[in-house]
């Protein structure tokens, strides 16, 4: 079975972007439209973030890792299992609030998007040091 991580990753990574972005520009202009579309992208962004690391674990089995990058395998592991379980529960919230931005705490749940959204980056960051620094899953010509 061919790796879909590499293809698959960078869909969630936009759309959570995106999904903070237009959740915290829904606050600053007061319209509720931006969060309705904050909700959306949320969802799929969150359809393809557990795709991904679904992907991702199962090409971790299939890849031979060098030992100077399995610290940085790890690390990278670890923050998308973090970032899963954070986007996952303000999904949860979300829903319990019927797809609206929560009227109470709301900045709690903003600092959480936001908390998530670094990781998330920085989870990007090792998946990319594995591949240019250290050649994981890269062919050689």
């Amino acid at each position: 079975m061919p790796n879909l991580h590499p293809f698959l990753v960078h869909f969630p990574i936009a759309l959570l972007t995106v999904s903070t972005m237009f959740d915290l520009a829904s606050v600053l202009r007061k319209k509720d439209e931006l969060a309705r579309v904050g909700w959306w992208t949320m969802v799929t962004g969150v359809c393809g973030l557990v795709a991904s690391v679904v992907s991702g674990l199962l090409a971790r089995d299939s890849t031979t890792v060098v030992d100077a990058a399995s610290d940085v395998l790890e690390a990278h592991e670890q923050l998308a299992l973090v970032v899963t379980a954070i986007f996952c529960a303000l999904l949860l919230w979300r829903l319990g609030v019927r797809t609206m931005l929560p009227s109470r705490s709301r900045l709690l749940y903003l600092t959480l998007s936001l908390l998530a959204l670094v990781l998330m980056w920085m989870g990007a960051l090792y998946g990319g040091r594995m591949v240019y620094e250290f050649g994981v899953s890269v062919s050689p010509r």
